[in-house]
């Protein structure tokens, strides 16, 4: 019967890469509590399952061709747990990522550990691990395990933004360098090679929350925008191969609509220019809204024509009425802070 499973999976996981593989997923690895819970045992046990399905869970991502795997392990929020809790959690984190780099997953396809997070605050025994377990598997060429601990969306845009001020404060950066392309290279993983700091960590292709939960729970609200989301049913100690099989057939059914919708943000971004007195003109945000809402009413049978962005000159000039009370009040926040 084992035989039989190993055969099915490679014969499934042919079948699939004969279509769009995602080249980033992010899962957010919910249900372990809840699965520890109905088996009436210890939390930690739920947890401990967790970890054991997301060495197989990676397994699966890396034989299909997904160059990306980021997991949610521990948000900040988490933080509000007993403190018998974190301490398991701590402690489970320890002893996985330190046995990470030997692993055979980790072995079998040179891959490369990143850990993203604010690591200053978790224990130092944790931070220790994740610190020696990037720098093992620096020099991998493989696939990337991103685990995100101590994680928030917020703080990962956040720290981009600091990163980027401090950059034009000492004069690395020029004030008309810092575009979108630079906060993404400041974004955690920006530094990890073969991703240049001029890419970054690569943007999220398929976004999967196990538990039923429908919610993105503040996790790579940069990076996702584009991103497939499947929402599993399905407990994470529960989740299986035909689960992870079924979320990327899921974005492949969807692959064509994520396809056009990043080619019109491109094109955007490439006509992006400056008007007659050398401002700039910034026209993205209002012809991919635009073009947004020709697709979703052309999928409704209605008129774009009939929304309330009328023409592209008079989004731009509310985008840039926008921008400018935005800069305004940061230069504000940032003089009163100052005294």
């Amino acid at each position: 019967m084992a035989s039989l499973s190993r055969f099915t999976r490679r014969v499934v996981t042919r079948v699939l890469r004969a279509g769009a593989i995602p080249r980033h997923v992010a899962v957010i690895m919910d249900g372990n509590r809840r699965y520890a819970v109905h088996a009436g045992a210890e939390l930690g046990l739920g947890h401990e399952r967790g970890a054991d399905v997301l060495m197989r869970a990676c397994e699966w991502c890396f034989e299909l061709g997904v160059e990306t795997l980021s997991v949610y392990a521990l948000s900040t929020e988490n933080f509000k747990r007993s403190e018998r809790e974190l301490e398991a959690l701590f402690d489970l984190a320890c002893g996985r990522l330190g046995s990470l780099s030997t692993s055979g997953v980790v072995e079998r396809h040179d891959a490369r550990i990143h850990v993203s997070g604010d690591l200053a605050a978790v224990p130092a025994r944790v931070r220790a691990k994740a610190m020696e377990v990037m720098q093992k598997t620096w020099d991998h060429r493989g696939p990337l395990l991103n685990v995100c601990l101590a994680y928030t969306g917020r703080e990962d845009a956040t720290r981009a933004v600091l990163r980027a001020r401090e950059g034009v404060r000492s004069g690395e950066l020029k004030p008309e360098d810092v575009d979108e392309t630079t906060l993404q290279s400041l974004l955690h993983g920006g530094e990890r090679p073969p991703f240049p700091t001029s890419t970054g960590m690569p943007e999220v292709d398929l976004v999967i929350r196990t538990s039923g939960e429908t919610r993105l729970s503040d996790y790579m609200l940069v990076n996702a925008r584009f991103a497939k989301l499947v929402f599993a049913e399905v407990l994470w100690p529960d989740f299986t191969f035909m689960d992870m099989v079924h979320a990327i057939w899921q974005y492949q059914r969807g692959y064509a609509d994520i396809t056009a919708a990043r080619r019109a943000y491109d094109d955007a971004r490439e006509r992006e220019g400056k008007d007659e007195s050398g401002s700039p003109v910034h026209v993205l945000a209002t012809d991919v809204t635009i073009a947004e809402l020709t697709l979703a009413s052309s999928k409704t049978g209605g008129d774009a024509q009939t929304t309330k962005v009328e023409s592209a000159s008079s989004a731009r000039a509310f985008l840039e009425k926008t921008r400018r009370e935005a800069e305004t009040a940061i230069a504000f926040t940032g003089d009163e802070r100052a005294r």
